[in-house]
């Protein structure tokens, strides 16, 4: 039963319209959603500097067969970048190695990189490189760009963002079914317990019911929200009537659902709409001139 909340009317008869700040508000405005948006933002400067200087094909282009010969070192130079190294202690830095070799009668060069003490102009170096391919020539040991592999593990950041946006997709995907087709309730905590191992951020462990046509559904959850959950005016609950444990608390959501009273679904406030929307313009900002740097370098 609901009515014990004055922000909880009836609602309107389903099939209800939902508008499209309230549509945009529980696609992209939830919690889950702004974490996916601001991995995907803070991820792409590292990938910019990392995978774009990376020896990603050193993974396989050298494990066939190669041809060796012997260059010489014709420059040496140090770079900003260093490998290893650690919170006390400095890392090598990785140097910037041209070199020059015969194959066939021609003269030819190529450059690598390594965390190695720099060479001596004019030292001989080992070359290796595959099969009838010499532009992909490098000194033995050492790698053809700045980064090397191990640069592939940036992407874990634009991973965990796009997971936590697919996540966050199929939580609005129901949460829009419960707006547009669901019942509403009025649940009341029974419990509220601080989590363990949780020093740093508040959050709880949390134990509700509500009651539907002689029915108590019950259930517990995860929240940072302790606040919602002490509300003394209860929880404003939309739920499935033919699967009420498929449910939504209302008042959990990081920009709740408003309603009108007449029991239509309403836009959330123009305000905090708008700064929902901050990290996905940054997001597609960001993408732009990243997009716009490589057309031009």
């Amino acid at each position: 039963m609901t009515t014990a909340r004055p922000d909880w009317p009836k609602l309107a008869l389903a099939p209800r319209q939902i508008p499209l700040g309230a549509w945009l508000g529980i696609r992209f405005g939830q919690t889950l959603a702004q974490a996916g948006f601001a991995f995907l933002v803070f991820s792409l400067f590292p990938i910019l500097v990392f995978l774009r200087h990376a020896d990603i094909a050193g993974l396989w282009r050298y494990d066939g067969e190669l041809e060796t010969t012997t260059g010489r070192v014709t420059a040496v130079e140090r770079t900003s970048a260093s490998q290893g190294g650690g919170k006390h202690r400095r890392g090598t830095p990785v140097q910037r190695i041209e070199f020059e070799f015969e194959r066939g009668g021609e003269r030819l060069s190529g450059v690598s990189y390594g965390a190695v003490l720099p060479p001596e102009l004019g030292s001989t170096v080992k070359v290796e490189m595959p099969a009838g391919e010499p532009q992909f020539a490098r000194i033995e040991h050492l790698r053809s760009d700045l980064f090397g592999p191990e640069s592939l593990m940036v992407l874990l950041f634009p991973a965990f963002g796009l997971a936590a946006l697919a996540l966050s997709q199929w939580h609005a995907t129901k949460e829009l079914a419960l707006a547009r087709n669901g019942h509403s309730a009025l649940g009341r905590t029974l419990e509220i317990e601080r989590r363990k191992f949780r020093r740093r951020r508040r959050s709880f462990n949390v134990a509700y019911e509500f009651e539907i046509e002689g029915r108590t559904i019950r259930d517990d959850d995860a929240t940072q929200r302790e606040h919602v959950y002490a509300d003394p005016r209860g929880l404003r609950i939309l739920y499935d009537a033919r699967e009420p444990e498929n449910h939504w608390v209302v008042d959990d959501a990081s920009l709740p659902l408003v309603v009108d009273a007449m029991g239509r679904i309403q836009s959330p406030p123009a305000g905090k709409l708008a700064l929902r929307f901050v990290l996905p313009a940054l997001f597609l900002l960001s993408l732009g001139g990243w997009w716009l740097y490589s057309l031009v370098t």
